[in-house]
């Protein structure tokens, strides 16, 4: 397969993560954007030779994002994640998931595709393991699950 030369490829260390317009920040890994048709098979009596798959559902792994803390990227999850929390809690109203928009972008920070993720809630918010004996990056880490893309 040729490129011509005005092809602009998505990049995967360039993309941009926000739910329900509130930006996340920048993420250094995105994993989990995939799908799974699930299928039953069905061999009908007598047909030795053949089999049949019927529909059975859709899947779609949860969503894990992973980025170095800064100040201000880590703020706004946090932030996003206490509304969570004192929505829940407190009984201000039913949230039942937004709407995470991840969009991939091109080297001239232009997009290439984006993936909307249906009734996005998080699943857990892991934060760095600090030990003074080491010299790592803080990690944060965001696991989302949804109701698909599709």
């Amino acid at each position: 397969m040729s490129l011509a030369s005005n092809a602009r490829l998505g990049l995967a260390m360039r993309f941009q993560v926000a739910v329900d317009g509130i930006d996340l920040g920048g993420w250094r890994s995105c994993k989990g954007l995939a799908v799974t048709f699930e299928n039953e098979t069905f061999i009908d009596g007598g047909n030795y030779d053949a089999k049949s798959f019927l529909p059975k559902c859709v899947d779609y792994p949860p969503v894990t994002l992973q980025r170095a803390m800064t100040a201000a990227d880590s703020a706004r999850v946090q932030q996003w994640l206490a509304g969570l929390v004192e929505n829940w809690v407190n009984g201000y109203g039913v949230y039942r998931g937004g709407t995470a928009q991840i969009t991939l972008l091109d080297s001239m920070g232009t997009r290439v595709s984006s993936w909307s993720l249906r009734n996005v809630l998080p699943r857990s918010w892991r934060g760095p393991e600090l030990d003074a004996k080491g010299a790592e990056i803080a990690i944060e880490q965001l696991e989302l699950v949804h109701e698909g893309f599709l």
